[in-house]
């Protein structure tokens, strides 16, 4: 099966740091995270982020990285570093796994 995913944005490195550019098309992705922290910074929330590695030798697989945000700037997202550069963000999400038990 194949599967078509839009990008909505694109990973850069930026020194010690990856900044998230999510395009203004999706801006209420940056929207949906903010209004989920509450009035708290984002800063310091862990982010699962899927991308495109373009690196990997086979086309069609994804990445699920895991990072902290360390500051956010409009629709872009500065974040720990990740070992991705030009790579497609397919889709972000806050990591949730502090509030789940090992039961699962």
């Amino acid at each position: 099966m194949r599967i078509n995913l839009e990008p909505i944005g694109i990973i850069k490195k930026a020194g010690k740091y990856s900044e998230i550019l999510i395009y203004s098309e999706f801006e209420q992705i940056i929207k949906n995270l903010v209004s989920m922290v509450g009035k708290g910074s984002v800063g310091g929330q862990e982010l699962l982020v899927v991308h495109k590695n373009y690196t990997s030798s086979d086309g069609h697989q994804v990445e699920v990285t895991k990072t902290e945000v360390v500051e956010r700037d409009g629709n872009v997202l500065k974040v720990g570093k990740m070992n991705a550069n030009d790579d497609s963000v397919i889709d972000i999400r806050l990591s949730i796994t502090d509030g789940l038990s090992g039961d699962l």
